[in-house]
């Protein structure tokens, strides 16, 4: 019975193999000038041989072509040098890529963005995602990225933190990759390096915010009615003053110096200088509102 088993078995497996091999006699192709002209239409997308080759339904029949023929050659060279300077003026890695969908942050990261800060590994990606990268010979090319590599939903997880936090390094491990690869990619593409100044500027705005509104906070006097939703912290103006005096290095360029004392300002000066930053954030919301308004 056992013997009879595995004879089937091998049956099976040389009358697969006949079928594959008999299914692959029947899709060789044979070389036409339509044939070619539709494989430099892929590599003129690309700039990829091995998946052009794919693509037109031949993958061993254009590198024969290739050595064989020296006129479809030098075709193929200056598709491929047209191709290399397309993409190598690219500002984005993504040409290809739908509208990216970032993962939700952590549960609770607006309230606390420690969340959206803690180290993470590398996503895997449902599907390749054609990036450009530089292949053989520093030519550039499009390939389906792998795990462990940038996608589009990665680059716009990164940013979304980044937008929360305003932290380049930790939002960096939070996506799975070191801050010095993620600085590496702001020097080569353009597009990335304008998305992470904006997602700066969105951060800084924030949390100015909190920290002025906190020192508005704290400069209130005991017994004093407090706003709806502002945070109830004790009656502490040298606090305030702290959070005013780094605003104001911050604003200046001057944090990377250790200030000695407190700023020179009253507790009046402090005050107004409280209120006139609430107001500029105030008006800045109301302006970013009526541009929503127009736009809708």
């Amino acid at each position: 019975m056992a013997k009879r088993r595995g004879r089937a078995r091998r049956s099976a497996v040389r009358v697969e193999s006949s079928a594959t091999l008999a299914a692959r006699k029947r899709a060789r192709a044979r070389w036409s000038e339509a044939l070619g002209e539709r494989y430099l239409a892929l590599l003129g997308e690309t700039g990829n041989l091995r998946r052009a080759a794919e693509a037109a339904g031949a993958p061993w029949l254009f590198d024969n072509r290739r050595r064989s023929d020296p006129a479809f050659a030098a075709r193929c060279r200056a598709v491929l040098d047209a191709v290399d300077a397309r993409l190598k003026g690219a500002d984005n890695a993504f040409p290809h890529a739908p509208a990216p969908r970032a993962a939700p942050l952590p549960a609770g990261a607006e309230g606390d963005p420690g969340g959206a800060l803690k180290p993470g590994r590398k996503r895997r990606q449902a599907r390749p995602e054609p990036t450009i990268r530089i292949g053989m010979h520093n030519r550039a090319q499009i390939v389906l990225s792998r795990d462990g590599h940038w996608t589009a939903d990665i680059e716009a997880d990164f940013l979304a933190r980044l937008r929360l936090t305003g932290n380049f390094d930790a939002s960096a491990r939070a996506v799975g990759f070191q801050p010095c690869s993620v600085a590496r990619r702001l020097e080569k593409w353009p597009a990335f390096k304008r998305d992470c100044d904006e997602a700066y500027e969105v951060a800084d705005v924030h949390l100015r915010y909190r920290l002025v509104s906190h020192a508005h906070a704290l400069t209130r006097g005991p017994g004093e009615a407090r706003p709806e939703g502002e945070e109830d912290v004790p009656f502490d103006p040298k606090g305030a003053m702290q959070i005013i005096g780094f605003l104001d290095a911050r604003k200046d360029g001057g944090l990377r110096r250790r200030r000695k004392g407190l700023p020179d300002k009253t507790f009046d000066e402090a005050v107004e200088s409280v209120l006139a930053k609430i107001e500029a954030i105030e008006r800045h919301e109301e302006l970013i509102a009526k541009e929503r308004e127009g736009g809708e």
